[in-house]
């Protein structure tokens, strides 16, 4: 799977989560490719609670299951997923994703290579995708088979 995922810049999907925006990376990673985007649904009803009661004041704490199926639907076919969030707290977008696949999606929680914690806030289009074909060059020993194994065309 991983030899033909190597030679097939198809077969690759990354995501780049958060709680506004998924950017989803499903035609390859290089510096020309371009993300789509998905976007929650508007949250109609923002609670607030009393100060100093959980999440500082904002029930953050819900999700919204139409956006993570939105973005499983668009990898779905895919043979293998990296997803890349920001931060390790229970507000971690790319952990909170990873679970909703495993729950709802065992067959794509199967393909996800990995998550990665970045500052997405931080990083542009590029440099997320800079990160990920970082890691993919990186873990791609472990990954592929090397017989007669050639570089992706896309690093």
């Amino acid at each position: 799977m991983m030899e033909n995922l190597a030679s097939n810049r198809d077969r690759l999907a990354v995501i780049a989560i958060s709680q506004n925006d998924a950017l989803i990376w499903r035609h390859g990673i290089g510096p020309e490719d371009l993300p789509e985007h998905v976007r929650p649904p508007l949250e109609v009803d923002h609670r607030h609670r009393r100060t100093g009661q959980n999440d500082h004041g904002h029930d953050t704490a819900h999700r919204f299951p139409e956006y993570f199926e939105e973005i499983a639907e668009m990898v779905r076919g895919y043979d293998a997923i990296l997803i890349i969030g920001h931060g390790k707290s229970k507000g971690a977008y790319h952990e909170t994703l990873r679970d909703f696949l495993a729950r709802k999606h065992p067959d794509l929680s199967e393909k996800v290579l990995e998550t990665l914690s970045l500052d997405l806030s931080s990083l542009s289009e590029g440099e997320i995708t800079k990160h990920a074909r970082s890691w993919f060059q990186k873990n791609f020993r472990k990954l592929a088979t090397w017989h007669d194994r050639q570089s992706p065309k896309w690093f």
